[in-house]
């Protein structure tokens, strides 16, 4: 029997208005904080940041667009200076990322208060580092996951319905991919293999998500906190980001990752929308059965998340180009994580197959 490994985050937080609570989370952190934010944010909650942690000092720091290694480099120099004890993130998956990195490399704790649930990074225990153009440089994890996560959703419920939806399409792949990794004993992201809490929480948060994320992107577009807006918020943000990182990967990301090897096509889609596509190309190359894709897909369709090559514009995609983004898929590592050798006859079709799907349901048909 390989070794289990369960990880995830120190404590999670979640309700309304908490933020003002922050301080009660945080104290026994020590006396000097760092705070990472984006101009936006930082003009929208500094206030209340600086009067939950009143008593404490507090440094912030305004966060430029892309997480380079040379701007980590600068934050690691001002936690230095102001010998913090604690990085908070506030904001999305890249401040959460570098909050992440500068705090490992620092020594500090690490808080997250996520602005937006459009991924699960805010809970995990790896980092992506970019370079200036956008591709990445390195990817980071970490021997622990962050100390703290407040997830306020009197913040979240006022963020931009499409990043709360791409959340929903990052948690759709966590089971998908996670099963296959547990039912073939390959390993986690912790390097061993899940744990039966793991597949529970992933197989969770796929079963609310249909239950309840159609009437939570109402919810959303209302801006009011409903159960359902909170359990999907829980979904994206929790569920998905144990449900990944302790079952581990296969092939759910690989082709969103493949499209993005057409240097000539602009990106277009949110990394969860391009995931959800990726999704639907597993379970098809997989063989999944109709009654599985039909649930999928209508839900998919529903929402808002991306089931054909157009909605992520795409559009008239040529034979090169599948050979291209086929290539792409091949070399992901996480390809492997099947229990059969994946061809790229296999990744074209399934690229074809899901693209096609996706019609007939814009369509108003289905497979059943």
């Amino acid at each position: 029997m390989k070794t289990q490994i369960l990880g995830c985050c120190g404590r999670y937080i979640q309700g309304y208005g908490e933020i003002k609570n922050l301080k009660t989370y945080i104290d026994w952190m020590g006396e000097n904080f760092l705070v990472i934010a984006s101009k936006g944010r930082l003009r929208d909650l500094r206030d209340r940041i600086a009067t939950a942690l009143e008593g404490k000092h507090v440094t912030f720091f305004q966060f430029e667009k892309q997480i380079t290694w040379e701007q980590i480099h600068h934050i690691e120099d001002l936690a230095k200076s102001t010998k913090a004890s604690a990085i908070l993130g506030v904001g999305g998956g890249k401040i959460a990322d570098a909050a992440k990195v500068v705090a490992h490399d620092t020594g500090s704790h690490v808080v997250v208060v996520p602005t937006v649930s459009a991924s699960d990074a805010s809970t995990s225990a790896t980092s992506l580092v970019y370079n200036e153009d956008g591709t990445i440089a390195d990817v980071l994890c970490f021997p622990k996951s962050p100390d703290v996560v407040l997830a306020d959703t009197e913040i979240l419920i006022n963020a931009p319905v499409r990043l709360f939806v791409a959340g929903m399409g990052d948690a759709l792949s966590t089971y998908v991919g996670g099963v296959v990794c547990q039912d073939h004993y390959f390993d986690n992201h912790f390097g061993g293999v899940g744990t039966a809490t793991a597949l529970s929480v992933a197989k969770l948060s796929y079963d609310m998500l249909f239950r309840y994320g159609r009437q939570a992107k109402i919810a959303a577009e209302q801006k009011v906190l409903t159960d359902a807006f909170n359990i999907i918020t829980e979904v994206n943000i929790l569920m998905s980001g144990m449900g990944f990182e302790n079952n581990g990967s296969a092939s759910d990301h690989c082709f969103y990752f493949g499209t993005l090897a057409l240097a000539d096509r602009e990106e277009y889609v949110y990394h969860g929308e391009g995931v959800a596509f990726s999704t639907c190309c597993q379970l098809i190359m997989q063989g999944a059965s109709n009654e599985q894709l039909d649930q999928v897909y209508r839900f998919c369709r529903d929402v808002g998340l991306p089931i054909t090559f157009e909605d992520m514009h795409l559009n008239n995609l040529t034979e090169e180009e599948y050979d291209i983004m086929a290539k792409a898929v091949l070399r992901e590592p996480f390809i492997r994580h099947h229990p059969f050798p994946v061809t790229h006859e296999m990744v074209v079709g399934a690229y074809k197959t899901a693209d096609a799907i996706g019609h007939i349901y814009h369509e108003g048909a289905s497979l059943l």
